[in-house]
């Protein structure tokens, strides 16, 4: 008999409203290009997060290690962008009107993003949707994209471009993630075909 799953459609509501305002935040504060792929990034992660982690939410040990060691390098590729002044060079780069500062950059993409970080892997292992979702943009968007912009900005840029150094090690985990996440949800996939209710947790599975 085959498992019929509920889904609590609040998740994607809230996570819809979320990405919604902080495109529309980071539209008034941050130089259009940072908008561009930020956006672009969130709504990647969303339509892969519908299709996996909102039907069936992660949860394994392997999922929150390999992600924890890619945020975990993350902070080092965030330090080379901060030593090498990222947002000011980012900003010549484009050639935008709008200044990044520093502080704006460590305060957003360093303690905020980084606290949303930590939080999502605690959830992942509770079966939390939202925290899934943020496994999602974390792997495609601080990952993988942010990795292979690292290679497309020193071809603009005719040389070094603070991250490049970091950003195969940043590109390589990230792919790793993603793997991790399809090869769970197919097995999740698969459990939920053949009638076998997924591994219990701690707390159920969260909104």
């Amino acid at each position: 008999m085959k498992m019929v799953r509920t889904i609590d459609h609040k998740s994607a509501w809230v996570i819809g409203t979320v990405m919604a305002a902080m495109i529309a935040w980071a539209a008034s504060v941050l130089p259009l290009p940072a908008v561009a792929i930020l956006g672009g990034a969130a709504s990647v992660a969303f339509v892969a997060w519908l299709r996996t982690g909102y039907r069936r939410p992660v949860r394994s040990k392997s999922i929150v290690a390999a992600y924890l060691a890619a945020v975990a390098f993350q902070i080092v590729h965030l330090s080379e962008e901060w030593n090498g002044g990222f947002p000011h060079e980012f900003v010549d780069l484009v050639g935008s009107s709008r200044d990044w500062s520093t502080e704006s950059f460590l305060a957003i993409f360093v303690f905020g993003f980084g606290a949303a970080w930590v939080l999502a892997g605690a959830g992942v292992l509770y079966g939390s949707r939202i925290a899934n979702y943020f496994l999602w943009f974390y792997a495609l968007g601080a990952g993988l994209i942010n990795a292979i912009a690292h290679f497309v900005f020193p071809l603009v840029e005719g040389g070094y471009f603070p991250g490049l150094i970091t950003a195969p090690g940043h590109l390589v985990l990230s792919i790793v993630l993603v793997r991790f996440l399809v090869i769970e949800n197919r097995e999740l996939r698969s459990s939920e075909a053949a009638g076998v209710a997924p591994r219990p947790t701690a707390a159920g599975l969260a909104a």
